[in-house]
């Protein structure tokens, strides 16, 4: 009976091992060496548009995780995967997470703001819509080449990154994913 007792309790020790070093090896880790790296909050400027007030917006927020989104409105590919950002948002709604779609695009110069805004209530966009002016945010977020996604915790660490087109079930499940893993952290 002991002898049965020993090797359990070997077998289950390697597994716990075994299972630590997995967990060490995917994705990133709650020990500091192994976290994303955090952002310094930036400011950007909201624009007015159907779920965006105008004004100053720091990212990233201090009490929520953010969905970064990226985009140009010259980018075909931006337009063919805003629909399902659209549809990934609203099965979020209520969670503590806020979208923000970002562009670098020189809005008010040779950009108007009515055509950023036309193009994201066109493809479906309810949610915080800003301009990035100096590509501060842009750089830090790695936010080029577009459509660039990234899910962003409160710290300013990337979480979940996606660029190119994707499904509404590629993106929730990513979306879903990042958030998980930021909370993990949050928990720890």
């Amino acid at each position: 009976m002991r002898r049965r007792e020993l090797v359990a309790g070997l077998l289950g020790g390697g597994l716990l091992v075994g299972g630590g070093a997995v967990a060490l090896t995917d994705g990133p880790s709650l020990f500091d060496d192994d976290l994303p790296e955090s952002n310094d909050p930036i400011e950007i400027e909201a624009i007015e548009a159907r779920g965006s007030e105008p004004g100053p917006l720091t990212v990233p927020h201090d009490e929520e995780a953010t969905v970064l989104s990226f985009f140009a409105t010259t980018c075909e590919s931006c337009g063919e995967k805003m629909p399902h950002l659209a549809e990934a948002a609203s099965t979020f709604e209520g969670d503590p997470v806020q979208f923000v779609s970002v562009t670098t695009e020189p809005v008010g110069d040779n950009v108007p703001e009515s055509a950023v805004v036309e193009w994201f209530e066109d493809r479906g966009g309810d949610w915080t819509v800003a301009h990035d002016d100096g590509s501060e945010l842009s750089v830090a977020y790695d936010g080029i080449p577009y459509p660039k996604l990234a899910v962003v915790d409160t710290e300013g660490r990337v979480w979940w990154e996606h660029t190119g087109t994707a499904t509404t079930d590629e993106l929730v499940d990513g979306i879903e994913g990042g958030l998980a893993d930021a909370a993990e952290l949050d928990d720890a």
